[in-house]
């Protein structure tokens, strides 16, 4: 049965082979660089930094603090999710409350619609504000079909920019 659990040093092998495959599909063209969620985890001790998200003196200026958890599944680490407890203006446009993404090797098999569900009801008790803000980009048909079933209602698609790199940004909207 998956749950969202706080970030632990067993899991950090299936979280590095995890983002081993998210670079894979980076450099394949079916993840854009601006939606890599998995760190690296040679250059960064993930728990240590899931930990560090939540402290706001920890961050830098401009962000806010983030609940990050790993989705397990009978002991496979098949995601994880940032949820960040108040918008910035950045956030607004791109980012929004929840950030998911679901290992590569367990896609297509229901685990991003599970993760967010589970993450939606964490949010609840995190988020300051009255309605939860998801955001995906417009030609993620994966992620905005996940946002839909979980409640998820479009209120537009904003243009966004990184990198150089110009695309359209669904912006959905959950009532708490």
């Amino acid at each position: 049965m998956i749950k969202l659990i706080d970030a632990e040093h067993k899991y950090v092998e299936q979280y590095k082979e995890a983002y081993i495959e998210a670079k894979k599909q980076m450099e394949l063209g079916n993840i854009k660089k601006h939606n890599m969620m998995f760190i690296n985890p040679d250059e960064k001790d993930v728990v240590e930094f899931f930990n560090d998200n939540r402290d706001k003196a920890k961050l830098p200026p401009t962000y806010v603090p983030s609940y990050d958890y790993f989705a397990v599944d009978d002991e496979k680490l098949v995601g994880i999710i940032h949820i960040r407890v108040q918008l910035t203006d950045a956030l607004m446009n791109y980012g929004g409350h929840i950030g998911y993404a679901v290992n590569p090797l367990y896609w297509k098999k229901g685990y991003g619609t599970k993760i967010l569900k589970l993450g939606l009801e964490k949010a609840k008790d995190l988020i300051v504000e009255d309605n939860i803000l998801i955001t995906c980009d417009d030609d993620n048909i994966g992620s905005y079909k996940i946002i839909e079933a979980n409640g998820g209602k479009l209120e537009n698609k904003v243009p966004n920019e990184d990198a150089g790199e110009k695309f359209l940004t669904r912006r959905y909207w959950i009532k708490k």
